[in-house]
C-alpha cells in the first residue's frame, strides 16, 4: 500500500448501502451498494452467490477471482464482474494485495448495461484504465450517504457517470466501434463535420465533444476514411466550393463564408492546392466546358432536325 494512500485515507475502506425500495427514483436502475477497500494480504470473500451485478474496478496491487472452476489473475487497472446467481471467490495476493472499489446495481436496465461494457460470463475480467477517474466519482458519491431523494438522486447520478466510463473504455478498447449497433467514433465525427463544415471546427474540440482524445480521433480518421479529421473537413469544403463555383454566380468571398473560411485569400489558396487552379479559374473552366456542352447539344438538334426533314 502506498505511502500517499495511507495518508489520503483516514481508515482503510468505506461502504454505502442503498435501502431499495419499489418506489425507488428511477427504478428501472437500482444502485445497490458501492465503496472501496486497501486489502490486507490475502483478504479473500467467497465462496458467495448474489442476487445482482457487483463490479470492483482495481486501483493498485493485484488479485485473483474464482468461478465455475477457472481463475483470472487481476491486476491495477482491470476490472471485474460478479454476476447474480453465480458462486465466486476473490482474494488479494499475499505481497501486493489490491486496492480497489466497487459498486453493485441491479433492474430492467442491468443486463444490457453489462453487456455494453464488454462482460460476458466467460470473460469477466476486462481492462480499464480509468481506474483513478472512477475513483473519484465513488468518492463523491461516498459525500451523499443521507436518506433524502435528493441524495439518493445525487448517488445514482454518480452511478449512471460511472457506468458511462466503463462503456467509453470499452467502445475505445473495441477500436472505436460500439458494441451496441451505434455508430464509430470516426462516423459520428464524419457525419458532425459533414453538417457543420460551413462553422469553426477545431478538430481538439470535436475529439472532447465526442469524448476520446485528438490523437485518437485522427488514428480512428485515418483507419475508417484514410485521411486524418482535419483532411477530411478540408475535402467537404472543397466539394462545396467546387459545386457552389460551378453552379452559381454568387462572388467567390461569399463561397469562401458559406464553406466555412472568413479570409478569402486563405480559401483561394486551399482551393488552388486541391484543384491546381484559383477559384475564378475553376468557374471559368466549368463555364466554358457548359457553354461547349450547350453548342454540341445544338449541333445534335440541328442534326437531328435536317436527318428528319430528309426523311
Amino acid at each position: 500500500m502506498k505511502d500517499r494512500r495511507k495518508e489520503e485515507f483516514l481508515e482503510n475502506c468505506d461502504y454505502f448501502f442503498e435501502n431499495n425500495t419499489e418506489s425507488e427514483l428511477g427504478s428501472s436502475l437500482c444502485l445497490d451498494l458501492f465503496g472501496f477497500e486497501h486489502c490486507l494480504p490475502r483478504h479473500s470473500y467467497g465462496p458467495h452467490i448474489r442476487n445482482n451485478y457487483v463490479i470492483h474496478i482495481v486501483v493498485e496491487g493485484k488479485g485473483v477471482l474464482e468461478k465455475n472452476g477457472s481463475q483470472w489473475h487481476i491486476r491495477k487497472d482491470q476490472m471485474f464482474i460478479l454476476f447474480p446467481d453465480e458462486e465466486t471467490t476473490y482474494e488479494a495476493d499475499k505481497e501486493s494485495p489490491w486496492y480497489y472499489f466497487w459498486m453493485g446495481f441491479h433492474g430492467e436496465d442491468a443486463d444490457n448495461l453489462v453487456k455494453m461494457m464488454g462482460f460476458t460470463n466467460d470473460s469477466p475480467v476486462i481492462a480499464f484504465p480509468e481506474a483513478e477517474r472512477a475513483e473519484q466519482i465513488i468518492k463523491v458519491m461516498l459525500t451523499y450517504k443521507s436518506l433524502t431523494p435528493e441524495d439518493q438522486l445525487k448517488r445514482k447520478a454518480g452511478m449512471y457517470m460511472l457506468l458511462s466510463e466503463m462503456i467509453k473504455a470499452h467502445e475505445i478498447e473495441a477500436g472505436g466501434e460500439s458494441p451496441t449497433g451505434y455508430i464509430s467514433y470516426a462516423q459520428y465525427a464524419a457525419r458532425y463535420i459533414n453538417n457543420h463544415f460551413f462553422e469553426k471546427i477545431r478538430i481538439q474540440d470535436l475529439a472532447k465533444h465526442i469524448g476520446i482524445s485528438r490523437s485518437y480521433l485522427v488514428k480512428l480518421m485515418k483507419q475508417e476514411t484514410g485521411m486524418s479529421p482535419q483532411e477530411y473537413l478540408i475535402e467537404t469544403r472543397m466539394r462545396r466550393a467546387s459545386d457552389l463555383l460551378s453552379r452559381s454566380n454568387d462572388p467567390v468571398r461569399s463561397i469562401a463564408a458559406e464553406c466555412g473560411y472568413d479570409d478569402a485569400l486563405a480559401f483561394s489558396k486551399v482551393f488552388k492546392s486541391r484543384f491546381g487552379v484559383n477559384p475564378s479559374e475553376y468557374r471559368h473552366m466549368h463555364l466554358r466546358n457548359r457553354e461547349q456542352g450547350r453548342r454540341d447539344i445544338l449541333e445534335v438538334e440541328d442534326e437531328t432536325e435536317q436527318e428528319n426533314e430528309k426523311n
